[in-house]
């Protein structure tokens, strides 16, 4: 009888827990990714460039329609408008998506190389027999903007601030096309533009910014989505 009654009671506690078990949904840590490779209805990129001796019309003209993120300094004598920079605002809407308290483990960025350019039409300049090796590395950095922009109205004359803090190197190129460059590391820049609630993305631009220096890759604007610029986040919540 006594063993009957402990058996009871055994089996009474294992429907108590059991049942507490599934009552209680304790708060855990949960690992998610975002991967975020925007097209030309959702992407936001978009060139800005100066020349020298133009009169100010590349430095005021919205490039949006052109498909090269690129970086350049390069010489336009033949439409006697002498040097010119280059540089690509870059960024990816699709960070608002994590959510506020979400910490971030990781951010990945890769820029995909093409074949041909229009801003910069001859390739990159830094390869093994490029005629313009005795020039310099065209070695880039990726800085995290400050300031407001669209894609539709930013030109060089009004295009937003950048910050050194936390820019990320762009390695030389090694041909001169098709030029990849993947998992870039830009975790430290990512929580940057969250923790001050600022997404205006990246810019990217020559180290040293003097002439017959080149680097191509694809926007969000290629027909070639997988020549897209491409964002992997790791992040985790509490749910």
């Amino acid at each position: 009888m006594k063993n009957v009654f402990v058996l009871a009671i055994i089996a009474i506690i294992g429907i108590t827990v059991a049942s507490c078990e599934k009552e209680c949904k304790c708060p855990q840590d949960v690992e998610k990714t975002l991967t975020s490779q925007p097209g030309p209805s959702d992407g936001q990129d978009c060139l800005v460039s100066y020349r020298e001796t133009d009169n100010g019309l590349y430095a005021s003209t919205n490039m949006n329609f052109n498909t090269d993120l690129a970086a350049a300094r390069w010489t336009y004598n033949s439409d006697n408008a002498g040097e010119g920079s280059t540089r690509t605002y870059f960024r990816f809407p699709q960070l608002s998506e994590i959510p506020g308290d979400a910490e971030i483990k990781s951010a990945k960025l890769s820029l995909y190389g093409i074949s041909s350019g229009v801003a910069v039409p001859l390739g990159n300049s830094s390869y093994p027999g490029s005629p313009y090796s005795s020039y310099g590395l065209n070695t880039s950095w990726l800085k995290r903007v400050t300031g407001s922009w669209d894609e539709t109205t930013i030109t060089w004359n009004n295009k937003p601030g950048s910050t050194d803090a936390n820019q990320v190197e762009v390695p030389a190129s090694n041909t001169q096309w098709n030029y990849n460059v993947t998992d870039l590391d830009v975790t430290q820049l990512v929580k940057d533009m969250r923790s001050n609630n600022q997404n205006y993305g990246f810019v990217m631009q020559l180290q040293n910014e003097q002439i017959y220096r080149a680097i191509l890759f694809g926007s969000s604007e290629l027909a070639d989505a997988t020549k897209r610029p491409k964002l992997v986040v790791v992040y985790e919540v509490t749910e």
